[in-house]
């Protein structure tokens, strides 16, 4: 027998992996697409101090774990990066905005600190520059429901030996805000296509605002403009059948698809020439 506990995509694929290998899986989440995936041989369990299985797996699950329930299970955490690197929430957003060159996941042993734990196994692929964190969680996803059980088998049979991270490489991220999608003007069109990349559903879409205003605006499509060209950054400066242009330091994006917070299509001539975003 063995624990799943969590909520969310990831805790669903996990679970049908581990269903695949384990008949009885005892279950700690809310997530009702998670209990609907159960069988008479599961058992839903209210908290993870209360579980009997020896091992526990981890899979959206944002609770604390106390020191007890460490030192007496093995718990085993999924975590979407690459560890060490983007220890913390949301890693794969992070690691999209900071352009790296792969992605991927890690499957460690849990300890009293953030994604410290030895590694057991690692999945990486290519950054590609260009799909979509959405679809790269969907990628993780399928490969965790498609591996997870048969990697953990190998675990506890003593066939994968557990390596310690090097701590001289990690790197910790924090939970992101709707703040954190608000397009910033004035960083490079590499960062704000990275940034159009990461946030997509089930993410907010990027927003601006106009003088500071309170209202959001979300733009669903953007295009860039190369231009060498000394000017105000963050003002729309062109308005045509493609979107408005708005001015940045390498030239001008043109944001598209507008749509206020009620999701109603804005026509672009609401928008003003000489108008400053933020």
């Amino acid at each position: 027998m063995i624990c799943l506990a969590g909520d969310g995509w990831g805790a669903i694929a996990a679970f049908k992996s581990l269903k695949s290998v384990f008949e009885k899986v005892e279950v700690v989440t809310s997530d009702r697409k998670l209990l609907d995936s159960m069988d008479e041989y599961d058992m839903l369990v209210s908290e993870i101090q209360a579980v009997e299985s020896q091992i526990i797996v981890c899979a959206g699950y944002k609770s604390i774990v106390n020191r007890k329930t460490l030192d007496s299970k093995t718990l085993i955490n999924i975590h979407y990066s690459l560890l060490p690197k983007y220890r913390g929430l949301h890693s794969t957003v992070w690691a999209i905005l900071n352009n790296e060159e792969y992605l991927g996941l890690t499957i460690h042993l849990m300890n009293e600190f953030i994604d410290d734990g030895p590694i057991i196994y690692q999945y990486k692929i290519e950054n590609d520059g260009c799909s979509t964190a959405t679809h790269y969680m969907q990628i993780f996803n399928d490969w965790i429901s498609n591996n997870l059980g048969e990697i953990l088998k190998k675990y506890i049979d003593s066939k994968l030996a557990p390596s310690m991270q090097n701590i001289s490489e990690a790197t910790w991220v924090g939970k992101r805000s709707y703040e954190d999608c608000k397009i910033d003007f004035n960083k490079t069109h590499l960062y704000i296509k990275n940034l159009f990349r990461a946030l997509n559903p089930p993410y907010p879409l990027p927003f601006f605002r106009i003088n500071s205003k309170k209202k959001c605006f979300s733009v669903g499509s953007i295009d860039y403009l190369e231009r060498n060209i000394d000017t105000h950054i963050g003002r729309v400066l062109n308005v045509d059948a493609k979107g408005i242009y708005v001015s940045t330091p390498e030239g001008y994006v043109i944001l598209s698809d507008i749509k206020d917070e009620k999701g109603i299509v804005i026509d672009y001539s609401f928008f003003k020439i000489g108008t400053f975003l933020d």
